[in-house]
């Protein structure tokens, strides 16, 4: 698993080195991403916590990959799961952030308001899978050998690591809102040999 997430890391790494140098790194911007429509509804919600959070880990700051899942999934789920980070706890076994803290919500909430109306409303309207996109993107992350802390890398720009990681999740979804049955791609080759095994149980 190690290897392949290294190897995941490495062609992200490598598809932004050589990417054309843009004038601008607008993550919202059509003409900067080269995105429209769902994509770049997406791209513009997920890049404004992603720029943040991998501007800062460019600077020197130390992350744990959990910790960036714990305020990520919340972030993604949007109004619905930035409300439950207010009461939900990990015995509800419906639970969907499966913790409490006011002010994670506080802080979420006022990172998510930074974004215009319009920008809001765009990325709700597509009504994302936000667990599916939580996962593809902690998955494409790069990490340290044991996967425990994110890895920075600082020759990239958060601009065009966030954007070369949603263009390569876009790649392999038939959705922008992720909300399908995962490929064998999307999920890794053990997930993908345990679903078509339950494909299978299904038709039998």
């Amino acid at each position: 698993i190690n290897r392949m997430v290294a190897i995941q890391a490495f062609f992200i790494f490598l598809a932004a080195v050589v990417s054309p140098v843009r004038a601008s790194e607008d993550i919202c911007s059509t003409t900067d991403t080269g995105l429209s429509g769902k994509e770049l509804a997406v791209t513009c919600y997920v890049g404004n916590f992603l720029t943040k959070m991998l501007g800062e880990l460019n600077s020197g700051q130390n992350k744990t990959a959990e910790h960036v899942r714990v305020h990520l999934l919340p972030y993604l789920g949007g109004v619905a799961t930035l409300k439950a980070l207010t009461s939900d706890i990990p015995d509800d076994p419906e639970c969907t952030v499966c913790y409490t803290n006011v002010s994670t919500s506080h802080g979420l909430t006022g990172l998510r308001e930074m974004l215009s109306e319009s920008q809001l409303a765009s990325y709700d309207s597509v009504s994302v899978c936000y667990a599916r996109l939580t996962d593809a993107i902690m998955n494409n992350l790069p990490k340290s050998p044991c996967g425990i802390w994110l890895k920075a890398l600082r020759e990239v720009s958060p601009f065009k690591q966030t954007l070369t990681m949603l263009e390569k999740i876009f790649s392999v979804s038939k959705r922008a809102s992720l909300c399908e049955e995962p490929s064998r791609e999307m999920l890794g080759d053990l997930a993908g040999d345990l679903a078509e095994i339950a494909a299978m149980h299904d038709t039998m």
